[in-house]
């Protein structure tokens, strides 16, 4: 399988945001869309790049990594109908108490709002 890849396969290092000082460019210069259990913030780039905020009020580790990978598992699907982009995705405090799928649909309204989705 040499140069065949997935559609749908996220490989963690080619999509990731990197280190501290890209997540806090796109937190100056992003725009922001928030949502009920998440807010995303989009900057415009020539390919995807995406990062996870979920910050140590919104639960313990267990709780923070079970909606980390949920984020991710979300915008793993989504990502082939994304325009390029640096997105963050930043739990809310309610997300601890959300369903995978209200994340999920949340995920979908905050880019439908913000107009990411490829036509």
């Amino acid at each position: 399988m040499t140069g065949v890849t997935h559609p749908f396969r996220l490989s963690r290092r080619q999509y990731s945001l990197g280190k501290n000082r890209n997540y806090q460019y796109v937190y100056r210069k992003g725009k922001s869309f928030p949502s009920r259990h998440m807010v995303l913030i989009y900057l415009p780039y020539r390919e995807i790049r995406v990062g996870y905020s979920v910050s140590s009020k919104v639960g313990n580790a267990v709780v923070r990594n079970r909606i980390r990978r949920y984020f991710r598992e979300d915008f793993r699907l989504l990502r082939p109908g994304l325009k390029p982009g640096r997105y963050i995705f930043a739990a809310r405090t309610s997300a601890k108490e959300a369903a995978h799928a209200a994340l999920t649909g949340d995920m979908r309204k905050a880019l439908s709002r913000a107009k990411l989705f490829a036509e």
